[in-house]
């Protein structure tokens, strides 16, 4: 009985229990991406737009490889449930040795797709995003489930939660896309995201095989955290009432403002060129929302442009490789 009424206790504070089990380290928008613009509200949706560019360095060009090494050290906080890893930290603590956790980084970067058009860049810099700059809690590690690393898990790209003041439980199903045009990534991005929304609960929605993972696989060491949780995914549990289905969406996308390398001598001139695209980037955003009709679900929205995809995915690529 007296462990019931702590369980209870626990989902009580459901919120303050996720934004305590948020990891630390530093931010991708602290050097990495550069704010265009954020918080931008997409008329009549609850869309909200948040626009990034990468830096130029002192010599005029694009930094887009720390990016990569930026997420590509993040792989095993991405692709290993914490359980494992708080395993590793404390053998580390209590041996000296650093063995399993080189165990854990290998394990993790096998996990990853060699495929020349993988997306898990994307993925990658979603889990950035969530965890870091909008305070939400990574609930699943996808990664460690997969069977093939050629192959990409089936499902949204990822799954985020953050609990509410009135006790209830915001999930953010994420999908990201890396393309070359930015109106096809808006469109497969949206596309792809828009089931996990409006699906209606049940064993045949979208999102029926993530739940049932949530529910088998919850990415927390806390035994307590990970039940209050999986009440809210029970469709039998009054908790599961007070879900509400959101989504985090990013796209990566060329653009030819970027100039080649040593070129790009006029960062302000750079960046009042990305400023000028982002209205058209927001139709499209818009359109699309309209045509999954998704216009009443929260969905954070980030936009990447890049000086190519291809050159960030294949160096991200490289990195694994090593």
């Amino acid at each position: 009985m007296n462990e019931e009424i702590k369980i209870d206790e626990t989902i009580l504070d459901m919120a303050s229990l996720l934004d305590g089990s948020l990891r630390g380290g530093g931010k991708v928008t602290d050097t990495h991406l550069k704010m265009l613009r954020e918080n931008i509200e997409v008329d009549d949706t609850k869309t909200t737009v948040h626009c990034y560019r990468l830096p130029i360095d002192g010599n005029g060009r694009v930094r887009f490889k720390p990016l990569a090494e930026f997420l590509r050290v993040r792989i095993i906080d991405y692709a290993i449930p914490r359980k494992r890893i708080e395993d590793a930290r404390r053998s580390l603590n209590d041996t000296g040795s650093t063995a399993l956790l080189l165990k854990l980084e290998k394990e993790a970067k096998s996990l990853f797709t060699s495929l020349s058009k993988s997306g898990e860049g994307g993925e990658l810099l979603i889990f950035a995003f969530a965890e870091a700059v909008f305070g939400l809690n990574q609930i699943i590690c996808k990664m460690s489930l997969k069977t093939s690393a050629e192959m990409h898990y089936h499902g949204a790209d990822g799954v985020y939660a953050k609990g509410t003041d009135a006790g209830g439980l915001n999930v953010y199903w994420g999908e990201s896309k890396l393309y070359g045009d930015p109106s096809d990534a808006a469109r497969d991005c949206l596309k792809s995201l828009a089931p996990f929304l409006v699906d209606t609960d049940g064993s045949d929605s979208a999102r029926s095989q993530d739940v049932f993972l949530i529910n088998e696989f919850a990415n927390f060491d806390d035994p307590k955290l990970a039940e209050g949780l999986k009440r809210y995914f029970d469709l039998d549990d009054t908790k599961s009432l007070s879900l509400k289905h959101c989504g985090i969406a990013l796209i990566g996308f060329d653009t030819t403002s970027y100039k080649n390398d040593s070129l790009n001598t006029d960062e302000a001139a750079l960046e009042n060129e990305l400023l000028d695209q982002i209205p058209t980037w927001l139709k499209q955003i818009k359109h699309r929302v309209s045509e999954e009709a998704i216009s009443q679900y929260d969905i954070h929205f980030i936009c990447v442009p890049m000086r190519t995809v291809k050159e960030f995915r294949d160096y991200f690529l490289s990195l694994l490789a090593n």
